[in-house]
Parts: structure tokens; sequence; C-alpha cells
């Protein structure tokens, strides 16, 4: 009986010794698999793609690194509210003097494309959207004047207070979501002509692989990379600041609905009043919005908060999500730029980064 059990033992080892062979090399093809530098596993963010010539390039590691922090000058005359709408104003001029046509060199584009990535430099690009939009919004005199009618009822102190807890009460006032609206027509009819803008450049990605500037190769990319990373974002124009700073307030004069449109006009120029007026919200307003900060902020300048409360003014400015969206664009464009060894592939970085993200963001203030 002994026998006869290790007879079936010693078969039954021999049998599984083939398998266990297999085993053994799959482990060690699955080990040199994982090792192999040539093999990656699929990120789980979305990477950039740019635009193929046939040929590769190997991109490079890029650093997260804390927006460049300066110091926030308003100018005299001016407040906190209008300075960042005046910021939010000079991204607008830099975006509209872009032209496709005037660029035929590789310095040509990487000066265009850093004019407009400087912005992204400091999350106080995204208080500036918030605060245009404010500007927009204190053009509805029925607001404004409901606004200083609740301020005589309950006071000031309280009224400013409610408006910093109560995000989403602004809106509710007589004229509120006239005043929201208005906002965000402004704001959308400005993205869709930054879109128009990056459109275009990420088209000329296409089209340039035709030149020879364009296809040239360069190993520059990480001195190009550590000077876009250093970049100022430009201190506020002080006429700009003034002018937007102005709204509602009358301290420079009375104003009309009319006037106030106008100085706005004059400070962004991305879109006119007619594609403003033709912009049609699909869908309503969303309660909590970046839009409902920019109500309150209208509250808030109808009142005079801006001049003497720049707490209360910047913490209503501050939306964390359109904040995350712009640092986002700022850490893509900064990831683009250092992959790239050919000029064709920067004019894509600057269409779908400083420009394109930008556009989705300020969309976004409405959904």
């Amino acid at each position: 009986m002994k026998q006869k059990w290790l007879i079936l033992t010693l078969v039954s080892i021999l049998a599984c010794a083939p398998m266990t062979a297999n085993l053994d090399a799959w482990a060690t093809d699955r080990k040199g698999f994982q090792k192999s530098p040539s093999t990656k596993l699929a990120p789980k963010k979305r990477k950039t793609t740019l635009p193929s010539s046939g040929k590769s390039s190997k991109g490079q590691k890029v650093k997260p690194n804390l927006p460049v922090q300066t110091g926030f000058f308003i100018p005299p005359g001016a407040n906190t509210l209008g300075t960042h709408a005046a910021l939010y104003a000079a991204y607008a001029s830099d975006v509209g003097a872009l032209s496709i046509n005037t660029i035929q060199s590789g310095p040509a584009l990487t000066l265009a494309t850093e004019r407009v990535a400087r912005h992204l430099n400091s999350d106080r690009l995204a208080l500036g959207i918030v605060a245009y939009g404010a500007a927009w919004a204190a053009t509805n005199d029925q607001f404004v004047t409901e606004v200083r009618k609740l301020d005589a009822q309950i006071g000031r102190e309280a009224l400013i207070t409610k408006l910093r807890t109560e995000i989403a009460f602004a809106r509710t006032l007589r004229g509120g979501e006239q005043a929201a609206q208005t906002a965000a027509r402004a704001l959308t009819a400005d993205a869709k002509s930054i879109q128009n803008q990056s459109s275009g450049f990420k088209q000329a990605a296409y089209d340039w692989q035709k030149l020879r500037w364009a296809m040239a190769s360069t190993m520059d990319a990480k001195v190009r990379n550590n000077a876009l990373r250093k970049l100022t974002p430009p201190a506020p124009v002080t006429e700009t600041a003034l002018a937007l700073s102005a709204l509602p307030e009358a301290t420079l004069g009375p104003q009309t609905t009319q006037a106030r449109t106008i100085a706005i006009s004059d400070s962004v120029r991305l879109a006119s009043q007619a594609a403003r007026d033709g912009v049609v919200l699909s869908e309503p307003i969303r309660a909590w919005s970046p839009i409902d900060r920019m109500v309150s902020l209208a509250a808030l300048s109808a009142l005079g908060g801006p001049i003497d409360r720049k707490e209360d003014t910047e913490a209503l400015m501050r939306d964390p999500r359109l904040v995350s969206c712009v640092n986002s664009s700022r850490l893509n464009m900064q990831m683009c730029n250092a992959a790239t060894k050919q000029p064709y592939e920067r004019s894509y970085c600057l269409a779908e980064h400083p420009l394109g993200e930008i556009a989705i963001c300020m969309a976004k203030t409405v959904r």
C-alpha cells in the first residue's frame, strides 16, 4: 500500500513540473515587463497630445510649482474690485492682440506665448474674472437701487454680513436675476472670443508643419520652460482700474447704465455688445455658482464695500473652483511646453492651455 502511494506521489510531481516551469517563465517575463523602460502604464490624468508630424519627441518632466506671488498694488483712487477687474482686462488685451499672421519665426511664437501665459502665474486672474463679471452685474440700476434700499432698512454691516455668508442671496433681490444674466452673457461672449483664438492657433499647429522655421528642432525646452515659470503677471493698468472702480459708485460723477456699459466695454474689447446680447443661456444659472459671487460683489460695490472692506471683497471674489481651474491651466501649459521640440508644437500648447482652458474655465462659471 505504501509503495502504491509513493508511486502516485512521484507521478503527480513529474506531471506538475512542466506547469511549474511555465509559471516561473511567466513570472520572469512579467518582472522584466514591469522594469522595461520602454513600457509605461496609462496615466490616470489626461495628457496633452501634441499634433503629430510623423516624428517622435520625448517629453521632459515638470515639477509642479506654486503660483508666482507678487505684491498686489492698488492704484490711488482705485479699489480692490476694480483693480482685479483690470487684471482680467490686461489678459483680455493680450489675447485680443494675438495675430497668427504676424508670427513668422520660433522666437516670435515664444514671445506671443509668454505674453499670454504670464497671466496664469498668479491665481488673481481667477479673481479678476469674477470681478469683471461683477462690474457687468452692477450695470443693472434696478438691482443697485434695491440693494441701497435694503441697506437703509437693515444697515450696512448686517447686509455685508449676509452677502458674505449667503452667496446666493443677492440674486434673489429685485433685478438680481437680470444682473446675473448680464454677467453671464458677458463672460460667455468673451469665452467664445478666446476660444476662437484658441481654434486659430490649434489649426496653425498643423498648417505650420509645412514651414521650415516651424519644423526646426530646438533643444531649448528647459530654458524656455524655466523662463515661462518665472514670468511675472503684469500690474493692473491704473486708468482701467480707476474706470472699473467707479462702478456703480458715483465718486467720479453721476453715471447712467449706458455710461457704465461704455466704461466696461472700453476696458475689455474681446466681444461686442451685439455678441453679448446674442448669447442665449440654454440653462438656468445654477445656484451658488461664480455668477452668484459676481452679483454679491455688485451689491457690495453698491454699498461702497470694495473701498473700505477689502477682505470681504477678496473673499467674495475667490471662487475655489475657478482658482483651481486657472492653476490647472498653468501647470498644463508648463508640462506641454516642456515636451515640445519644434515651434509648431508650441502653437498647440498656446491654443490648448492659456487660451482654450481659460475659455472653458469662464464658460463653466454659468453651469
